[in-house]
């Protein structure tokens, strides 16, 4: 995938709730158990793995109608970064982690942000507790010796949900190792072999006859140490600091009024309407519409032959052009833009 399009989804790809049932039937429970998901999104996925079991939940979402919508689900929910939380060493049964899919943004480093997640959650979880970790399976490379040093049964699955398919997730299922084995990598050949041979990993479907019990705990206790975002932004609004800079970062949007003192000519007209001093209203009854107006950079692109025998010359020239967009009170929406020779002939 790339990374114009998940900073475009800020890195959010819910698990889809059919493979959150086929994670379910993996899971066994014998008594209440606490669950936790850094990542929570709407909590959609969460209730979903840990139907009917009784599990303590509880979340981490820093996407504020998100957070509302989990809290809303009776999930125990903290809105802020799952950085800026604390949870105690081992307290966790089962660690659910969907992480954000990009990497880190920085001058150095810049490692895969599930891996960061991973590092910074895999201590909540008990020996024996239990991780489901949703990732792309191009990332399981990156992951593989952290995973291998600190759990043990590991088993991968490919997803086979169409939106699964087209991000490439897998899910990593694996149980904490005792103490005295953990931070051997052994393993982390098999994890690597499977990142690159996606093809031959089995699918998550009901006929998987793996099973990973949930072993009891006490409730876990998610603790923020950040700043309350929501406080913050409303403070933000009556803050006499963003008054004061209001005026040197946001540009006012000028309105021009009158009637001019000559009749305009075309050019003129052309000129106020694509710099969108004429954007507005107009019209009366069905008529009735909002115009809009917005220059938009072409390049044309030029061959010529070469010197040389068989040289070919390309040449590129930028160049704006202006489009315009109506939309009608009855919901048409009409645009008045450049066609290239082909369109215009269809």
């Amino acid at each position: 995938m790339s990374r114009p399009f998940s900073r475009m989804k800020l890195g959010y790809y819910p698990l889809p709730v059919e493979e959150a049932r086929n994670i379910r039937t993996l899971l066994i429970a014998s008594a209440a158990y606490p669950a936790i998901d850094p990542c929570a999104g709407d909590g959609t996925a969460l209730l979903e793995i840990t139907k009917d079991t009784g599990a303590h939940l509880a979340a981490i979402e820093l996407d504020a109608d998100r957070a509302a919508a989990t809290a809303q689900k009776g999930i125990a929910t903290v809105h802020g970064s799952a950085f800026e939380c604390r949870v105690s060493v081992e307290t966790c049964s089962l660690l659910y982690l969907n992480p954000p899919y990009d990497s880190e943004l920085g001058p150095h480093s810049n490692l895969r942000m599930e891996l960061v997640f991973l590092e910074h959650c895999f201590r909540w979880v008990i020996t024996e507790g239990v991780l489901v970790f949703v990732i792309p399976v191009t990332v399981l490379g990156a992951c593989a010796r952290l995973l291998a040093s600190q759990f043990e049964r590991i088993r991968v699955f490919r997803l086979e949900h169409p939106e699964s398919v087209r991000f490439k997730q897998i899910v990593v299922f694996g149980k904490r190792k005792k103490a005295h084995a953990r931070g051997d990598p052994n393993g982390t050949d098999a994890l690597m072999h499977a990142g690159y041979h996606p093809n031959s990993t089995p699918a998550l479907n009901r006929e998987v006859e793996e099973r990973y019990a949930v072993p009891p705990s006490a409730p876990a206790t998610i603790t923020y140490t950040g700043l309350p975002l929501d406080a913050v932004e409303d403070a933000l609004q009556r803050s006499t600091a963003l008054q004061n800079a209001r005026g040197v970062l946001v540009r006012k949007q000028q309105r021009l009024t009158g009637r001019p003192v000559l009749p305009l000519h075309k050019g003129a007209v052309g000129l106020l309407a694509c710099s969108g001093m004429l954007n507005g209203f107009f019209g009366e009854g069905e008529m009735r519409h909002i115009a809009h107006w917005r220059s938009v950079k072409y390049v044309d692109v030029f061959t010529e032959e070469g010197e040389e025998e068989g040289e070919t010359i390309i040449r590129k020239r930028e160049r704006f052009s202006h489009e315009l967009t109506l939309a009608y009170a009855d919901g048409n929406i009409v645009e008045l833009k450049e066609t290239k020779e082909g369109d215009r002939d269809k």
